[in-house]
């Protein structure tokens, strides 16, 4: 897209409108995923928007895992509502089909989460968090003897964190 100042200013509501409607953070990698393969803007054009939307409050972050999530400010839902008919319907729409289509996997990237940390001996600490609604449902903290184990159980967790709930949850309720 070329840069005149009303494109700029529509990526950004863009990127804001996305954030609001999803009403959970978001990572890069599932805002990037979506104007990207729409075409609203380039790799270079988001970094700059995002950069300057936290900069100007209107998103704050939150790296977890080496990854780093978005979500709007008061500020940013301020500034939405008054401009959000700068933004295209069929662009509303295509968000909104979009976030319909994820949702469910756009939570679980924010709701299972699996972590590992080194321990001083070389050991592994790896820590399995399940959330629901923002509630806990279930946490585990593991102790393992490597960096593979680790990684195989975070992986394993990401992938299916509701069979190994049941699962434990079965084994306990006996």
């Amino acid at each position: 897209m070329k840069g005149s100042n009303h494109e700029l200013s529509v990526n950004k509501l863009i990127v804001l409108y996305m954030i609001e409607k999803i009403d959970i953070p978001m990572s890069y990698t599932r805002i990037s995923e979506f104007v990207l393969a729409h075409e609203y803007m380039n790799y270079f054009s988001l970094q700059q928007y995002l950069s300057e939307l936290v900069e100007t409050n209107l998103l704050i972050t939150n790296v977890k895992s080496h990854s780093t999530n978005y979500s709007i400010t008061d500020d940013g839902k301020k500034t939405l509502e008054y401009f959000e008919n700068r933004i295209p319907e069929s662009i509303r729409l295509e968000i909104v089909g979009y976030l319909k289509e994820k949702k469910i996997q756009l939570k679980n990237d924010f709701e299972i989460t699996a972590e590992y940390f080194p321990k001083k001996n070389g050991e592994y600490v790896v820590t399995c968090v399940a959330k629901e609604k923002k509630e806990l449902l279930m946490e585990l903290q593991l102790a393992v003897v490597s960096k593979e184990q680790a990684l195989k159980i975070c992986n394993n967790w990401k992938k299916n964190p509701h069979i190994f709930y049941s699962k434990v949850l079965g084994e306990l309720m006996k």
